[in-house]
């Protein structure tokens, strides 16, 4: 009884882990919005922030680059990524 009690709290333990991490992740739907440069905002063709769901959108930000535990962007998978340079900073995005 004791030891599925525990495993039971660790499952629910490391799904909160995982969803804290994913919320960490990026933003919604409307984090362009605000035409602020950050993971989760949309970006058109002249890396100019979009809403990201203005036509023009072309690429969602993934991770920036210019922070110190950044790694480099995935250029293999269902969506690759490109680095692109918004507002000075760098950053990996990916086609929408």
């Amino acid at each position: 009884m004791k030891a599925r009690r525990s495993r039971r709290l660790t499952a629910v333990l490391a799904l909160t882990v995982g969803l804290l991490a994913l919320a960490g992740c990026g933003g919604g739907d409307d984090a362009g919005s605000s035409g602020v440069a950050e993971v989760g905002a949309c970006i058109d063709a002249s890396s100019q922030v979009v809403d990201c769901d203005d036509s023009s959108a072309t690429q969602r930000l993934v991770t920036d680059q210019s922070e110190p535990d950044a790694i480099a962007c995935v250029a293999i998978g269902d969506k690759p990524q490109t680095e692109v340079t918004v507002d000075g900073t760098p950053y990996c995005a990916e086609d929408l």
